[in-house]
């Protein structure tokens, strides 16, 4: 037996379907932790061989002052290092170097270096135009992490609303539980196979990981959803994101606002914290 109809989705079980799960919720907080990093490392650090480049002008320098910044490699400061120098267009210029564990004494004289023609990249030989080093750019690995999980988050969420739309509701049957050798929070993650029939008698299976097993299988046949179209595009329905059920008369339910809010603290909180950042860093004037 199936049952198949246009559903309408509740705007609270849509929002939490897009929202909820395991991937999107961790996908939103290693996004936002991870970008706390790549402002303060990957934005900081030194691209300045890009425009050194062609021939390299080499003059002397005054050495101005030099100043503690906020970073440190490993046990060592980083320290800001200003200078004066004249170009070779007659012009007297002003910079800033970055040096680990390396400060100027002001009035020293220095060997100061910039690409032929572009006097404002200028630096002191041997150190840096920013805080860190071309390697810590390697912080973007944790947004990009963060934003791989939302993306996969978002695939199964869409694919649940499609579901939960216009999806067959049927019965399926448990025929394979494994363990794999994954885990998380602590928690072994469960492969489970389900199989059912189409409409036509055909039959399919479907596919699920879960590390709460329980509740696909605290019944003797589970409700899943199949689009007709290609049974095999199949879900169930404890499986859904955000835990969105369809009730005895057929219809979605919809998500308690409050479940709602919990959902969407961690995006919330990622957007409107370094939205504000990149406003006051970047556009404050």
């Amino acid at each position: 037996m199936s049952v198949s109809t246009y559903r309408k989705i509740p705007f609270t079980t849509r929002i939490s379907i897009l929202f909820g799960g395991f991937k999107s919720q961790f996908g939103w907080f290693f996004l936002g932790f991870g970008l706390v990093f790549f402002w303060a490392f990957a934005m900081n650090s030194d691209f300045s061989f890009m425009q050194f480049k062609g021939k390299i002008i080499t003059t002397e320098g005054i050495a101005i002052r030099s100043q503690d910044t906020d970073a440190s490699e490993g046990d060592l400061q980083v320290y800001e290092n200003y200078f004066r120098f004249t170009a070779d267009d007659g012009l007297e210029y002003e910079g800033i170097s970055y040096a680990t564990g390396q400060r100027i004494i002001t009035g020293d004289t220095l060997t100061i270096e910039y690409p032929e023609g572009k006097p404002q990249y200028a630096r002191i030989l041997g150190m840096r135009m920013q805080t860190f080093s071309t390697v810590a750019v390697w912080t973007v690995l944790f947004p990009l992490v963060g934003l791989v999980f939302i993306l996969m988050g978002t695939r199964r969420s869409l694919r649940a609303l499609r579901l939960l739309k216009y999806g067959i509701l049927t019965k399926g049957v448990l025929v394979s539980k494994k363990r794999t050798n994954t885990k998380i929070n602590g928690r072994v993650v469960f492969k489970m196979t389900f199989q059912f029939q189409d409409e036509e008698g055909s039959e399919y299976t479907v596919k699920e990981r879960t590390t709460m097993p329980y509740n696909l299988q605290d019944q003797k046949e589970e409700r899943l959803l199949y689009l007709k179209s290609r049974p095999s595009n199949a879900m169930m329905l404890d499986a859904l994101p955000a835990s969105a059920t369809i009730n005895r008369y057929g219809y979605v339910e919809a998500v308690p606002i409050i479940n709602v809010i919990i959902l969407l603290l961690v995006p919330i909180a990622t957007i409107i914290g370094h939205g504000i950042y990149v406003l006051n860093h970047y556009f404050s004037g």
